[in-house]
């Protein structure tokens, strides 16, 4: 299957050549990757450049595509970019600090045809720490093995919105390009969009199909920890820190994933802002003016508890 990848490219000039290497290494190679520049101010669409075109092998046998945008519109922004396009059957973001283990698409590829996949979510090794997610073992319930590192998801929905589970962090999803027609990223948003988006795809595949959703193990991708990045930011006042998407898109919903959905991001969003303002003042701010918060968070712990 052809296989496209889109990097949203943002001031990564310390990590791009690491990012890129890891797909020249690739055992299978993409038929396309898609690189779209959101109007860095360092010189990584530069490096980048420069360092795909020291690589004629790989170029000949994948298409690689520059867009190189005039304002910075976040990242969900450049991944709707470049997800228009793509044209590869199989595809995956790639976060332009994060690596591909040399086997990955390689296996993707097998996997989803032999196994009839629709959708997989890779499992994540963290650099440098090395933790790995989600754990395994406190997801039997929802996992039926398949293959060598890959397991079945049942229930898929209940599933990824459990506390264990980890999915759109660090973009750990191929998919079928098919089922991205008409689903974007949120754009302007910069905390949990990721789960936001992904969470739409699966529902929208579902929806449609009984799906064969699968989990791939054995860290074929490790996402990289860089200080300063939008999701260690510091906050010096509580009202920069905005809620989640899935906040205001599931808040009426009657649907028990969903509303498992904003109770699981809502816990992670909470300790989350909370540990990332930057003086007791704020917190206190904080906790203050999202107090109507905590009678959902507790009703979502009760649940979780009792399925």
């Amino acid at each position: 299957m052809t296989h496209s990848i889109v990097i949203p490219l943002f001031n990564k000039a310390d990590y791009i050549i690491e990012t890129l290497e890891s797909l020249v290494m690739q055992t299978k190679r993409p038929d396309e990757l898609i690189i779209v520049d959101d109007a860095s101010t360092d010189d990584s669409l530069t490096i980048a450049k420069e360092y795909l075109q020291k690589q004629p092998l790989f170029c000949e046998h994948c298409r690689v595509e520059f867009i190189e945008l005039a304002e910075n519109g976040g990242p969900g922004n450049a991944r709707n970019i470049g997800l228009e396009r793509a044209k590869g059957e199989l595809i995956s973001f790639l976060d332009a600090d994060d690596l591909y283990h040399p086997y990955l698409l390689s296996i993707a590829n097998w996997k989803f045809g032999a196994e009839k996949l629709d959708f997989m979510i890779l499992n994540i090794e963290f650099m440098p720490g090395r933790e790995v997610y989600p754990d395994i073992d406190a997801l039997k319930k929802y996992l039926t093995p398949i293959s060598e590192d890959l397991y079945e998801v049942k229930d898929p929905l209940r599933a990824v919105t459990s506390p264990h589970f980890v999915m759109g962090v660090g973009s750990n999803v191929v998919v079928k390009r098919k089922w991205l027609q008409s689903i974007r990223y949120v754009v302007n948003s910069t905390l949990h969009e990721g789960i936001d988006f992904w969470y739409r795809v699966l529902k929208h595949i579902l929806a449609q199909t009984q799906a064969n959703i699968g989990l791939l193990t054995g860290n074929y991708l490790r996402v990289r920890e860089v200080k300063g990045s939008l999701s260690r930011k510091i906050y010096p006042n509580y009202k920069e820190i905005e809620l989640p998407p899935v906040f205001s898109r599931y808040k009426n919903s009657k649907d028990i994933n969903d509303r498992l959905l904003v109770g699981m991001i809502g816990r992670r969003w909470y300790a989350h802002s909370f540990a990332s303002l930057c003086s007791v003042k704020q917190k206190l701010f904080f906790a203050l003016h999202y107090s109507y918060l905590l009678p959902q968070l507790i009703v979502y712990s009760i649940i979780r508890i009792m399925l």
